[in-house]
């Protein structure tokens, strides 16, 4: 069995800009629902406050991620290191404070490359170890390195004392 509910649909719809009403009614004396939908080239408020925050966050990222490409240069260098003994050593850098940056290991009698090296300043301090122990110190200058194509050479019987002593 099938009941009627007595609804009806009632649209005025007025010249651009205006109000836009609807409304679905029932008979005199019983609730009723309200639609309203507004003048489309107005915004909500908060939506609108929602836009600004947004664009104003996408507006300085972008400004910091120019600076940090033009402004903000960071220097590094490759560096290339001529292991010539017999032995796999660790690479660090020393600034003239002592500071330390590791460079990585350097494969027994091979040309090792390090690139993306901060720039330490005007002296380094090339330290070569293995097992804990120095095998080779050298100091060069800025320019120096430069004039080597940033080259270092570990000659072949930096590791003498170690090889002697049983280690391989």
């Amino acid at each position: 069995m099938s009941r009627h509910l007595g609804w009806r649909l009632v649209a005025v719809v007025r010249p651009v800009g205006a109000t836009v009403y609807m409304a679905a009614t029932r008979p005199a004396g019983e609730w009723g629902m309200t639609t309203r939908l507004y003048d489309p080239t107005t915004t909500d408020p908060i939506v609108r406050g929602i836009l600004i925050v947004t664009m104003a966050a996408i507006v300085v990222g972008a400004l910091a991620l120019v600076r940090a490409t033009v402004g903000a240069k960071s220097h590094h260098v490759t560096v290339r290191v001529d292991n010539q003994t017999g032995l796999a050593v660790q690479i660090d850098a020393l600034n003239t404070a002592n500071a330390r940056v590791g460079l990585g290991e350097a494969d027994p009698r091979t040309l090792r490359t390090f690139h993306e090296v901060p720039d330490i300043g005007a002296h380094w301090t090339f330290v070569a170890g293995y097992g804990g122990r120095e095998v080779y110190r050298d100091t060069l200058s800025r320019t120096e390195l430069a004039d080597r194509n940033w080259t270092i050479t570990i000659p072949a019987d930096a590791s003498d004392a170690l090889e002697q002593g049983g280690i391989r």
